[in-house]
């Protein structure tokens, strides 16, 4: 049997790179902005999207003691980048944006962008999306076979040590088995550090070939964001620049309770009340939000401002784990149709489908929690700090969140939506599959909207102090404020004068 071998911090190879990937009218990326549930015209806002393939070698992992880390073998892999920068680097921030693309249903979802783009793009920030399981080339497979045909992700483990365990098994419906003896997760942990490598070469060539990288940040959200909490947890310290330096500057997970992704397929995940579950002091920024949905499985910790330590912990009132904004850059159904992931489909049985969505405005806090994210790193300047949830049973699997008079949860960080309430908000549906991921909100009735709002201008006024403060406080940005605004007018319509 092999030995593994113990990981020294070492400077991370930089992965070849293809040109860009063509684009025709037969042909073009998976998520592609323009083809997404929301297309976006990047070229409108100066922005161009391209696509990739990166060639590296990439170790599998394992846990050593006290969070060490060995690794049990190393072969090729080739996976592909999205990437969306702006057409000229003087229009560059220097900031760049790592989300390792969510494979939960199979294909990729790049659920960051999808919250979090019209920031970027009005900063001037450069997003790369990364494939990183293999379970999502097989879907990119399926949906261009051509176009697809060289990426792999091929298990370099000896058979003796494989298994094909399913990795962070969800309630998915007739969905087939997420991995394979013949195929590795594992490999995501270095494909991450060498895009980062890659990245940050701009100077010299590669995809962002005249582009000056400052900041380099990795964001996800849901099972994403735990490979970034186990990325920060477990990789970060190993894995650095040209500088000697760790190749990221902060982290950002959104809806992830903590670093619980194993290393590899057939490592068993660490017990919830193992140290190494804590969300660690990693020398640069980290900062996790969650919603009402992670409560129960939520391992908090204390905030922090003092380095190495810098920590941020959020719990979202109201919200749920699947928010708006996320679905924005998903692939359109129609793109979707052409792939086995498109039967993940359970949202119609919800007995509460019917029902107006959580409209929470989880996605815009994200967004100023990566403006504060950024600031922190560059400034110094910490970021809020957020009341935690009122729970009856902290740190318990059946915690619950207490409610005040209107349903809506005590405590949290506060958005108009629950300080100047029109509705009760719900972190989960009733039904099958993942139907108890999404949210819904159940307005008021007209006598309690009148007794609360005596005319619209009432909850006009409210609502504008709310947002005000949330600015002011910089929770969200000024942009994000105004669009609140104007959700607000819609909903005051509704009100007698």
């Amino acid at each position: 049997m092999q030995e593994a071998v113990r990981v020294a911090p070492a400077v991370v190879p930089i992965p070849e790179a293809t040109n860009a990937i063509p684009v025709t009218d037969k042909s073009w990326p998976w998520a592609a902005a323009d083809r997404a549930v929301s297309p976006i015209d990047l070229s409108a806002h100066g922005y161009v999207e391209e696509e990739y393939f990166i060639t590296g070698t990439a170790r599998v992992f394992d846990m050593g003691e006290q969070a060490s880390l060995t690794s049990l073998a190393q072969g090729p892999y080739t996976t592909r980048i999205l990437v969306r920068r702006p057409a000229h680097p003087a229009e560059f921030s220097g900031t760049v944006v790592v989300e390792p693309l969510n494979p939960s249903i199979r294909y990729d979802l790049p659920i960051m962008w999808g919250e979090s783009h019209a920031s970027y793009i009005r900063n001037g920030d450069i997003w790369i999306g990364v494939t990183v399981k293999p379970v999502a080339i097989a879907t990119l497979k399926e949906f261009d076979s051509r176009r697809y045909q060289a990426l792999e992700f091929p298990n370099p483990v000896p058979a003796s040590l494989t298994c094909g365990q399913d990795q962070l098994p969800l309630p998915r419906g007739g969905l087939p088995p997420e991995s394979s003896p013949a195929t590795e997760n594992g490999l995501i942990w270095d494909v991450l550090s060498q895009v980062a490598a890659l990245a940050r070469n701009g100077k010299h060539g590669g995809p962002l070939a005249g582009f000056d990288v400052s900041r380099m940040y990795m964001a996800g959200d849901s099972q994403s964001g735990a490979f970034v909490l186990t990325y920060a947890n477990f990789i970060h310290q190993y894995a650095l620049g040209q500088d000697r330096t760790p190749l990221y500057d902060g982290y950002l997970a959104a809806v992830a309770s903590g670093p619980g992704t194993p290393l590899n397929q057939c490592a068993n995940p660490l017990p919830t009340d193992d140290p190494r579950m804590r969300i660690a002091d990693v020398g640069v920024p980290v900062i996790v939000m969650v919603s009402e949905s992670e409560i129960g499985s939520l391992r908090r910790r204390p905030d922090s401002d003092l380095g190495p330590d810098l920590f941020r912990g959020y719990e979202v009132a109201g919200a749920s784990h699947i928010h708006e904004g996320g679905e924005a850059g998903s692939p359109s159904p129609i793109d979707a149709a052409r792939t086995s992931g498109a039967v993940f489909d359970n949202a119609n049985a919800c007995q509460e489908q019917d029902m107006p969505g959580n409209d929470v405005p989880f996605a815009m806090l994200l967004s100023g929690a990566f403006r504060n994210l950024d600031r922190w790193s560059r400034e110094g300047v910490p970021p809020p700090r957020g009341e935690p949830l009122e729970v009856d049973k902290p740190g318990t699997p059946d915690a619950q969140v207490l409610t005040d008079e209107f349903g809506n949860a005590l405590g949290g960080v506060r958005t108009p939506q629950v300080d100047v309430p029109v509705a009760r908000y719900y972190h989960r549906m009733t039904g099958p599959g993942i139907c108890e991921l999404w949210g819904y909100r159940k307005p008021f009735t007209a006598d309690v909207l009148e007794a609360l709002y005596p005319t619209r201008e009432a909850y006009l006024s409210r609502f504008r102090q709310s947002v005000d403060s949330l600015i002011a406080e910089r929770w969200i940005e000024p942009e994000d404020g105004q669009a609140l605004l104007r959700q607000a007018s819609d909903a005051a319509s509704l009100m007698n004068d």
